[in-house]
């Protein structure tokens, strides 16, 4: 796997387990991790699409954004990922999911998240944001109110496929992987280190 990574210097470090059981995974898809820059741990988020992501539109950076889909009583939790003047990409989560929980308390703690585009070709687009106070409130607000709710797998994949039907706003729906091993979280063994290019 190529490691370059573009709009960052630091060093960072990923859980290989996670990142090879990602890569054998067929895309479309997208996951939640832990990353180390500096000894310090932080959530991110990672896209595998199937065509690369314009370096052109990557420059610009993307507006991530994100809601509750369903009902109360079974909310999924909707990312949305807008390449400007490219593409719009969504994913949809199970809240209650311990990993999902660990990974946005950690993105709440912080104030801050990384994300990962892995292209076709296994090179790697990598950002660095921070969550502005409302958005942050919002994410906040929205994981003190689902976060301990939890869907069935039935009732999950029932509305991924309802929302593929006419996802809003228009654009294409990514399947969640890598979602069920705590040991995607650990970053004391199987390091695998990302070199930056400069």
């Amino acid at each position: 796997m190529t490691t370059n990574i573009h709009n960052l210097l630091p060093r960072l470090t990923v859980n290989e387990i996670f990142i090879r059981d990602l890569m054998s995974e067929k895309s479309p898809c997208f996951a939640l991790g832990y990353v180390e820059e500096y000894q310090s741990i932080g959530g991110f988020l990672v896209l595998r699409p199937d065509r690369a992501i314009p370096t052109s539109s990557t420059q610009q950076g993307f507006r991530f954004g994100h809601s509750v889909i369903g009902t109360i009583e079974n909310p999924v939790f909707h990312f949305i990922f807008e390449f400007y003047g490219y593409a719009t990409y969504h994913g949809l989560v199970d809240l209650g999911n311990p990993l999902i929980k660990k990974v946005i308390s950690t993105m709440i703690e912080k104030g801050d998240y990384f994300f990962f585009a892995i292209n076709p070709d296994q090179t790697v687009t990598a950002f660095r944001s921070q969550l502005d106070t409302s958005a942050l409130d919002e994410l906040k607000t929205i994981f003190e109110q689902y976060g301990q709710t939890s869907e069935s797998p039935e009732y999950y994949e029932k509305m991924c496929s309802e929302f593929r039907k006419k996802p809003v706003p228009p654009g294409r729906v990514f399947n969640w992987v890598c979602r069920n091993n705590p040991s995607y979280l650990d970053l004391t063994e199987n390091r695998l280190e990302l070199s930056p290019r400069q």
